[in-house]
């Protein structure tokens, strides 16, 4: 068997349905552990995230705010994936994949939320104030040094993933779009993306915090300029599309032209792998963000990975709607994924421009946040001196994207970022138990103190 027939079975695996509810299951025993605390302290939640935007907590460590924090895992995981994984998914699963999709991210709010609690429960805070955080400590730090091995496996697997989904797929993207858009040759667009993902690396978290402020807010404000339209127009077949991903999610009609349970499997698996791997709960990325908020119980930032996960999942299910409303996805049943968006925004009043932007917008926040996820993973392991060298290496892939020829490494990185779950998943179920006690510590009032470390 070659390497490519191996990388080839074991994505299979990472990404096959046995994973998948895994995902599934993971999230039900955290949502058990934490009294299904995504909804019932929903209102909560909300209140002490966007209802506090403008609260300042400075004095209790971390090195940006909580808001800055989410702003970051937001600009990462918001991003192409929810236009074309979310289309992609619907044309190899039907209408009814948007209901698992709907299934997995309610119960990935408690993973998300379980992650983003631990990464600040276990962070570490140096002398000079600096943080570094991420699932590769709370592994380490709470399931202890034997377990080492495992946290060295997460960080290497998200090295990669970082190096190939989070830049190589994102810089040829961006390519692909501008010399479609705007004629501009593949070198150019290298260049251009390796000077500004240069200039924001290198000011470190401050900086990227800074840059994803404004990208985030950006990519919301297109994203909705480029739907919003299509919402008006086929405002009229909404309901019927509501209908058509409850009336189909349990359909035992063979799309695939196989048995019914075989249909059953690719309408969950297309559903709930879109979801999983468009917001990211579960493969623990957003940890490294989360883990810099500046906040006084690790608790109060788990909000905030709720609603991360609502921001992530109003992108996507307005994009669903979208696409069942207009009639679109019957035309390209089992095709194109960027063939069926192209058809849909170029049947209407929509110029291309604005979804051109969009996916520039989406690729650069992508590319900026995985650059700083990557070099704290590289951190991890080899210590503060591999900042720059990392970020020279991540430039230089930046500049290569565009030029293509990468194409074996970019299907092991892909890889690679689905094998991120596996040592996190794993964590959160032995700390479940933890997570749980520092929920009820919080809303019984109790003081919060990092363990030692």
């Amino acid at each position: 068997m070659s390497f490519l027939e191996i990388n080839q079975w074991l994505n299979s695996l990472v990404y096959g349905p046995v994973m998948m509810l895994i995902f599934i299951l993971v999230g039900l025993y955290l949502s058990i552990h934490t009294r299904f605390l995504q909804l019932t302290r929903f209102g909560i939640i909300l209140r002490e995230t966007l209802g506090a935007i403008r609260e300042r907590s400075e004095s209790f460590g971390g090195t940006i705010s909580p808001f800055q924090a989410v702003m970051i895992a937001l600009s990462g995981t918001v991003g192409a994936g929810h236009v074309v994984g979310m289309v992609a998914a619907i044309l190899s699963g039907g209408p009814g994949a948007v209901l698992w999709m709907w299934l997995g991210y309610g119960l990935g709010a408690a993973t998300k939320f379980a992650e983003a609690t631990l990464g600040v429960h276990f962070r570490r805070q140096y002398t000079d104030g600096s943080i570094s955080g991420g699932p590769m400590y709370y592994i380490r730090q709470a399931l202890g040094p034997r377990w080492g091995w495992l946290a060295g496996l997460f960080a290497i697997f998200a090295i990669f993933s970082a190096f190939g989904g989070g830049n190589l797929v994102q810089a040829e993207a961006l390519s692909g779009t501008l010399q479609e858009a705007f004629k501009v040759p593949p070198a150019i667009t290298g260049l251009l993306v390796a000077v500004i993902a240069g200039v924001v690396l290198g000011g470190g978290i401050v900086r990227v915090a800074r840059f994803a402020s404004v990208i985030f807010p950006l990519k919301l404000l297109l994203f909705l300029l480029a739907v919003l339209p299509l919402l008006i127009v086929h405002a009229g077949q909404l309901p019927a599309a509501f209908s058509l991903v409850f009336s189909s999610a349990l359909s035992f009609q063979a799309a695939a032209g196989g048995a019914a349970g075989y249909a059953l499997v690719q309408i969950f698996q297309a559903g709930m792998g879109r979801g999983i791997f468009a917001n990211e709960a579960g493969l623990g990325s957003s940890a490294f963000a989360h883990s810099q908020a500046q906040v006084d119980h690790p608790v109060r930032q788990g909000f905030w990975g709720v609603t991360e996960m609502l921001v992530s999942f109003l992108v996507t299910t307005l994009t669903a709607l979208t696409f069942i409303a207009s009639g679109v996805w019957r035309e390209f049943m089992g095709g194109s994924a960027t063939e069926a968006i192209v058809q849909l925004f170029s049947a209407h009043f929509l110029q291309s421009l604005v979804l051109a932007v969009l996916l520039i917008v989406f690729a650069m926040g992508t590319l900026i946040t995985w650059g700083f996820y990557g070099e704290e993973a590289a951190t991890y392991l080899f210590g503060e001196g591999i900042r720059w060298p990392f970020r020279l290496c991540y430039l230089v892939l930046a500049f290569m994207g565009p030029l293509g020829g990468l194409d074996t490494f970019l299907s092991v990185s892909d890889t690679f970022n689905g094998l991120m779950a596996i040592p996190n998943l794993l964590a959160l179920i032995l700390l479940a138990p933890l997570v749980g006690r520092l929920v009820r510590g919080f809303f019984s009032g109790e003081a919060w103190a990092p363990p030692r470390a």
